[in-house]
């Protein structure tokens, strides 16, 4: 019989958070002063603060968690501001698209896909997101591969990505394909939970292993209880309205969590190896579930600096977004910390 052995913290020390956060380079240091008001800065220093209470360190869990098993070095705010002065100028784009693949028109994925897009316009503030109509998988030429797991065919990301580069509106900011097809990037791995083309700003994530009879067998020791008993439900009421849909509350939040992700990673986030972020690698669906639903400081700085927007108008556009969910987005709307930890 397997035993539980406690989780063990990965973090960095108050000093190399501030760094990371602030940056050692005088000229990032007054761009960090310009962009925030003393508040934002009050509360964005929580991530360094050795008595923070709003941002949660990481903690592994198994050795074949994703900080062990993909090590590399993190991605501080100087590193991503280079790497941001080198990336083609957008020129005043300001639409994210979302292509749904597979999905039909039916009530049901038509809530998911609103939920989406009401998600990530809340969560990217100040950019317009708009869904294309669907497009049939089989389609899209590209690989496929039977699985063990799960009913029907994987299909591999690289015929998808090809298709949504070359079919990419020319008003795109970036452009995310949704599938709840099961997606592989290459033969060694089981599965991917989504993919990015570099220099392209084309993605694609899948929401198969966000279904009701997976996120059933998961563990219940995880920090989402509250949304974690609305999967006991498949057919758990998501929005306070009165309105009903058959993928639980659960599913919905994850599909959230890995669409605003790889649209993320579309902006040039990377990999968050600094708190407990939604842009933490997840190898597992344990992990994808353990991820919280935003950023944290770091990474939020990053994503400000892309958009410019304002942090109280972007927690208040949230909290009203949020404040129509039941479960871990209900729980959001009253505290940051509930969005954090």
């Amino acid at each position: 019989m397997l035993q539980c052995r406690p989780a063990q913290e990965f973090s960095f020390g108050p000093r190399a958070l501030k760094d990371a956060l602030v940056s050692m380079d005088p000229a990032l240091q007054r761009l960090y002063t310009s962009a925030f008001s003393p508040a934002e800065r009050l509360f964005l220093a929580e991530a360094y603060s050795p008595q923070r209470s709003l941002f949660c360190t990481l903690l592994i869990h198994t050795a074949f968690d994703w900080l062990l098993s993909r090590p590399e070095a993190p991605e501080d705010f100087e590193t991503f501001h280079a790497a941001q002065l080198a990336r083609r100028p957008a020129l005043g784009r300001k639409h994210i698209y979302l292509q749904p693949i597979g999905l039909s028109e039916d009530p049901v994925d038509g809530e998911l896909l609103g939920a989406l897009r009401s998600y990530a316009e809340a969560f990217f503030l100040g950019l317009q997101v708009r869904c294309l109509p669907s497009v049939p998988a089989a389609s899209i030429p590209c690989l496929s591969r039977p699985t063990q797991d799960r009913a029907g065919p994987q299909l591999h990301t690289g015929g998808i990505l090809s298709f949504l580069r070359d079919s990419k509106p020319g008003d795109a900011l970036c452009v995310l394909g949704l599938t709840r097809c099961d997606l592989y990037p290459c033969e060694a791995w089981g599965f991917t939970f989504g993919a990015v083309l570099p220099g392209q700003e084309v993605g694609v994530c899948s929401f198969a292993r966000f279904s009701g009879e997976l996120l059933q067998g998961a563990p219940r020791a995880l920090d989402l209880a509250p949304a974690q008993t609305a999967a006991d439900d498949p057919a758990a009421t998501l929005w306070d309205g009165g309105q009903s849909l058959c993928f639980s509350a659960l599913g919905t939040v994850q599909c959230c969590k890995v669409a605003c992700h790889e649209l993320c990673r579309l902006l040039g986030l990377g990999s968050c190896r600094w708190l407990r972020c939604v842009m933490q690698g997840a190898l597992s669906l344990d992990e994808a579930l353990r991820r919280p639903p935003d950023l944290c400081p770091v990474c939020l700085r990053k994503l400000q600096h892309v958009l410019g927007f304002k942090l109280l108008d972007r927690y208040k556009v949230s909290r009203a977004q949020a404040g129509s969910w039941e479960s871990e987005p209900r729980a959001a709307a009253r505290e940051p910390v509930a969005r954090t930890c």
